[in-house]
Order: C-alpha cells, then sequence, then structure tokens
C-alpha cells in the first residue's frame, strides 16, 4: 500500500488597514479565504506519479504474506502472538503493539466521573476544586 502525503500550508491573508491620515500609501482590501481555499494543493508540491518506493513495496509484501498466514486462535493473548512473529511481520508488529495495548474501554475514567457527579450536586455546587479532588479520591479509596 503506498501512501502518498502531501503539504498543505494555510494561506495568510492580507490585512492592512487604511489609514486615514496617510494619503500615499497604497489602500488594499482585505481579503477573505474560504475553509477550501486552505486545503488546496499547488500542482508543484503533488508527485509526479504514485511509484512504489522499496520500503512500500517490503511492506505490501510483509501485509499480503499475514494476509495468507494462518488465523490466530480466539483464546490466544495477540500481543504475545505479535510477539512472537516479530521477526516475520516487523512492520506490522509496531503497529499492533502499539494499537492492541490501548485498553479497550474508558469504564474506569467513567466511575471517576459518575463518583464526581454524585458528590458535586445542586446543594454541594460551590465545594472549590482541590475539595471536590479530596472527596473524590477519598470516594474512590476508602
Amino acid at each position: 500500500m503506498a501512501s502518498i502525503s502531501t503539504t498543505v500550508k494555510p494561506q495568510p491573508s492580507v490585512t492592512v488597514r487604511e489609514d486615514a491620515d496617510d494619503q500615499n500609501a497604497p489602500a488594499l482590501k482585505k481579503t477573505k479565504k474560504t475553509l477550501g481555499s486552505f486545503f488546496k494543493v499547488d500542482e508543484d508540491q503533488r508527485p509526479a506519479s504514485p511509484s512504489l518506493n522499496l520500503q512500500d513495496m517490503a511492506i505490501t509484501a510483509e501485509l499480503q504474506s499475514y494476509f495468507l498466514s494462518a488465523a490466530v486462535d480466539s483464546e490466544e493473548d495477540p500481543l504475545v502472538w505479535w510477539k512472537e512473529h516479530a521477526k516475520q511481520f516487523p512492520a506490522l508488529s509496531k503497529l499492533a503493539q502499539k494499537y492492541l495495548c490501548i485498553p479497550a474501554t474508558s469504564s474506569p475514567s467513567e466511575r471517576v466521573f459518575s463518583t464526581g457527579g454524585n458528590i458535586v450536586n445542586c446543594l454541594r455546587a460551590s465545594l472549590k476544586p482541590e475539595s471536590v479532588d479530596r472527596l473524590v479520591f477519598l470516594a474512590k479509596n476508602l
């Protein structure tokens, strides 16, 4: 899979005020830019042809060999599998280790926000943030 990267730089708008005191200064109008104009790419910045370099071809070959490999058992730990097959799939194993280590749930953070919502109610809305932090800490740790 080849990825084509282009650099997009926003175009600065000219903002010059016309001073009433200086009659000799040229009057420039303020140009307004649309959102779409910030994402236009100059023709000279685009690559001439989407050709694959050696690294892209190696990654493509690695991805194809991964698709042809045997399926992993659903009971097996995927991080252990990627560690065992890191030499066979070096680029894919880096991606797997990066994204498989992210927890799939946000339950702990949701529990803390719920505890904070139980502590700060209509009758206790004027609590200082430091006091709320202490009360949430005590509620979760006692």
